[in-house]
């Protein structure tokens, strides 16, 4: 979203600048004509470092703000029961025998080159307000499936199988637009990050899995 908004600012103000300069050829050479001209420049350098980074700020608040909404309006939804079991068809799910779900969700991985996904992924980051700083995140694994069961969670896709056990999850942390997971795959650490509607729904089934386990 930073690099659309300081095209457009950059497209809008040359624009401006091009038709001023045009209009007033003649007087190129006139203290004041140049002195207007540089705050137009200067004008355009604030709003192309200023302006796309507020706005960016903006819409990441109002988005944790309606997670926070959203995410109050589930735990109370809940009841005493807590979270629970879903049913899912085993033929879908590589489930071991007792193991149980109790979050699905279809959405976008991202990982980072170089950590083993290079050839069922392409290149693409996460945007800055669903992921704000996490331009290393640069390889895109769309169209698929994550489990969260009772042992492990599951991205499941055409390409990717990628099943880790809870022990091997080191951290994981909610961004606006999903959660920031590091985790081994074998004796390597791994970062990546996944699309949820509500990552604080998401987390929180993760720990109360991490918990009862």
């Amino acid at each position: 979203m930073l690099y659309a908004l300081r095209k457009l600012i950059a497209f809008v103000f040359l624009l401006g600048i091009f038709w001023f300069v045009y209009q007033d050829l003649g007087n190129l050479g006139e203290d004041w004509f140049m002195h207007a001209l540089g705050v137009l420049v200067l004008a355009f350098a604030v709003f192309w470092l200023v302006v796309p980074w507020v706005v960016v700020r903006v819409r990441i608040s109002r988005r944790r703000q309606q997670n926070r909404v959203r995410y109050a309006a589930w735990r109370a939804s809940l009841g005493p029961g807590g979270v629970h079991e879903l049913k899912c068809r085993r033929d879908r799910v590589p489930l071991e025998e007792g193991e149980r779900v109790f979050y699905h969700e279809k959405g976008t991985l991202y990982v980072c080159a170089g950590q083993g996904f290079d050839a069922v992924s392409s290149k693409g980051r996460p945007g800055d307000v669903a992921f704000p700083g996490c331009a290393g995140l640069n390889r895109r694994v769309q169209r698929i499936h994550c489990y969260v069961t009772d042992r492990r969670v599951l991205f499941l896709g055409k390409e990717v199988d990628l099943r880790i056990a809870h022990a091997e999850v080191l951290s994981f942390e909610d961004a606006p637009g999903g959660v920031v997971f590091s985790f081994l795959r074998g004796r390597e650490r791994v970062r990546a990050g996944f699309t949820f509607q509500n990552p604080l729904i998401a987390m929180d089934i993760l720990r109360h899995v991490r918990k009862e386990g």
